[in-house]
């Protein structure tokens, strides 16, 4: 016998809850920390009530027993975790860029609170990471996000069993694209530092006298912030594709 309660079953809307629950704790966006969990729970209840109807039909018969559903939920929560997780580590090349950037240009040592991690963080990763959130909304990304979320029944079927394997390739391939793409964000600023400390060096050599220390990093800092201005653009453009990408496959 199906349970319906206004119209929605009460068994579809439960798996989809706990595979759309499970992605939007961790989707970009969706998914920091700053937006408290009960937030996110209900938007996930209401995203699984909004297209439980659609999707009721592909939904498996419940087991027997109550360990047997509590299975197959324990099923859904691991695909969206293992779903969600994969662009929660694409999101991450951020945080890979600003560490670097700030340990190029001299400020590794700057800290400031980082809203997305309710906890403080190196200056650059920090504004990285918060530009990434606000570029997110603005280029619509969130709404590809929320049909991945749908779409991710088309890449794992309701009701089958986890992809240990393809779970594992999926998580090593988005760290490695997240170190990839967080190395092009900060290229520009690597590329001009090997520059300068050459430049530095030749210069020490030249004229000893020079306190090569403290004349460099000034100009480090000042040189290092027009560098990141200058290439930031392109480097949010290649992070912004690597997540459109991933948004895409899930859709």
């Amino acid at each position: 016998m199906t349970l319906t309660l206004y119209g929605v079953e009460i068994w579809a809307a439960a798996l989809l809850f706990a595979r759309a629950g499970a992605m939007i704790m961790l989707l970009p966006g969706f998914g920091e920390t700053v937006v408290p969990p009960r937030i996110r729970l209900a938007f996930a209840l209401a995203l699984a009530v909004a297209i439980a109807p659609s999707l009721a039909g592909r939904m498996p018969e419940p087991a027997a027993t109550a360990w047997g559903m509590a299975f197959q939920v324990g099923t859904e929560v691991l695909v969206g975790v293992l779903l969600g997780g994969a662009a929660r580590i694409l999101i991450s090349a951020t945080a890979t860029a600003g560490q670097i950037i700030g340990l190029e240009i001299g400020l590794a040592f700057a800290q400031t609170a980082d809203p997305t991690m309710s906890q403080s963080g190196q200056l650059t990763a920090v504004f990285l990471s918060i530009m990434g959130i606000a570029l997110i909304f603005a280029t619509g990304l969130d709404h590809m996000f929320l049909q991945g979320v749908v779409g991710s029944y088309e890449v794992i079927a309701p009701g089958a069993p986890a992809p240990v394997g393809d779970a594992a390739q999926l998580a090593l391939e988005a760290t490695s694209n997240s170190f990839r793409v967080g190395f092009q964000i900060a290229m520009p600023v690597i590329a001009a530092g090997l520059v300068f400390r050459i430049g530095m060096g030749v210069l020490s050599r030249l004229i000893p006298q020079i306190q090569v220390f403290f004349v460099a990093l000034p100009l480090q800092i000042m040189g290092g912030l027009a560098v990141v201005a200058l290439g930031l653009s392109a480097g949010m453009l290649v992070w912004l594709d690597s997540l459109q990408r991933y948004a895409t496959w899930l859709r």
